[in-house]
Parts: C-alpha cells; structure tokens; sequence
C-alpha cells in the first residue's frame, strides 16, 4: 500500500523583525519528499542570508543517496558562516528517513520516530550524525518545528485539525515572540 503526504508549513521572523532566520522546505524527487526546516543562529538579516544559502543548498541536492549526503552537503554549504540547526525527513513512499543537528526538533503522533538530534552546529561543527528510520502507517502525523517554538508543545490539541490549521494553531499557542519560529505538519495518508 502506497501512502503519501499531505504536508502545510508557517514561519515568522522574530517580533520586530523583517526577515526570517528559519526557513521550511519541501522537495519531491522521484519517489522522495524531502522535509527540512532549518533555523540560522541568530535572527534577522544575517540569520535570514544563512536560511537561504540553506534552502539553495537543499534544492540542488539528490536525494537519491539518503538523509546523511544532504546533512554532509549542507554542513559544507555553510562552513564560514553563523551557521544552523536542522532536521531533516526523507520519506520514500513507506519509511521516514531523519536526521537532526543542533535544536531543531521532530515529534510524530503515531508511529514513533526514534530520531535524536546530533550535537553542534551545521557549519561549524558536529559529532557523527545519528540518523533514524520508521515504517510510516496511515494516520501518522510529523511535526518538525524550531526552537522558535516552546518544547512543551502538545500534539493532541491538533488532532482532528488539517495540517495548515495544526500549524497555525501550534504556532498561535507555542511560538515565541524571542525568536524566529518555524512548523511544519505532515500527515500520511493511502495514496
């Protein structure tokens, strides 16, 4: 059985600023959707320069090869730089493939995905990347989100809420006026 995602995303920069340091992206290729949502130390206009050399980096990357290439690629994309946290999903139609550095976090409702964030900072440094895998079943939702956002953040208020309506809800209740903030949903559904 085939399955897919229904995927929806916010991010807002930090009260009192123009431009955004964090940033969602979503990329299909082939049989792979690529999830990320990075967050550039710092806020504001050098932050928001980081986010995108982040997201050219992320566009232009095969994701044929796995969740690890694409950390290796953006970690030297950003190399002389302030530099990132991210977490990263690569779904295959059936299993979730992830990666995290730094602060950036993954929750699922669900199927549990065992992802752990690796120590440091892309760009700068990191320890050996930790990557995670899980068998996606109907009925799971993703949320990757920023430290923008309190961990405190509880899932079971979106249950029964489309993915653009958990994110604007999430974001309402659990983002921070201090910083950027950044959410991403993914649902997974039966093709």
């Amino acid at each position: 059985m085939a399955l897919r995602l229904t995927i929806a995303h916010r991010s807002r920069p930090k009260s009192g600023e123009q431009e955004n340091g964090d940033i969602a992206l979503v990329r299909q290729e082939g049989a792979h959707t690529l999830l990320a949502v990075v967050d550039a130390l710092g806020h504001g206009p050098v932050a928001a320069r980081v986010a995108s050399d982040a997201a050219r980096c992320l566009e232009q990357q095969s994701l044929s090869g796995g969740v690890g290439p694409v950390v290796d690629a953006l970690h030297a994309a950003l190399r002389n730089g302030r530099g990132a946290a991210v977490m990263l999903g690569l779904f295959d139609g059936h299993t979730l493939h992830c990666a995290g550095v730094g602060n950036v976090e993954l929750r699922s409702r669900g199927t549990k995905v065992p992802v752990i964030p690796t120590p440091g900072i892309l760009g700068q440094s990191m320890r050996s990347l930790r990557t995670a895998s899980a068998p996606l079943q109907h009925g799971d939702r993703l949320v990757f989100f920023s430290d923008g956002l309190s961990f405190r953040l509880d899932l079971e208020p979106t249950r029964s809420l489309p993915p653009g309506e958990a994110c604007a809800l999430l974001m309402e209740r659990y983002a921070r006026t201090t910083d950027d903030a950044t959410v991403l949903v993914a649902d997974v559904e039966t093709v």
